[in-house]
């Protein structure tokens, strides 16, 4: 009787298990040919963090909720080069967008799905 009670009690917990519960894994990143940047991102913390004179490349990882808000912003500091912004949600390019010149700035942002 107790293999029983223990084998239906882990079947409703699996039945009752919240599917909307599920954390994305979100990272962000700054590639290109820029000698440093300024980045500007949302921390999963309730905060947006500020890094002055980043060597590229960058990246920063974070767990999220669906529905979220994301962004991330980076300038470039020197007199050329190209910098790429991306967000990836669980591996997959979210956004992503390129500038190029210098003191360029480039940004992505928004929703999770």
């Amino acid at each position: 009787m107790k293999s029983l009670f223990f084998i239906l009690s882990a079947c409703f917990a699996v039945a009752c298990s919240n599917p909307f519960d599920a954390s994305i894994s979100v990272r962000y990143e700054v590639t290109g040919s820029a000698g440093s940047v300024d980045i500007s991102f949302d921390n999963g913390e309730g905060g947006i963090s500020q890094m002055a004179n980043v060597s590229l490349p960058w990246s920063y990882t974070l767990s999220a909720d669906p529905g979220d808000y994301v962004y991330l912003y980076a300038k470039n500091r020197e007199e050329t080069g190209t910098i790429t912004v991306t967000i990836y949600s669980d591996g997959e390019v979210f956004k992503r967008a390129t500038s190029e010149g210098g003191f360029v700035v480039v940004s992505v942002s928004g929703n999770l799905e």
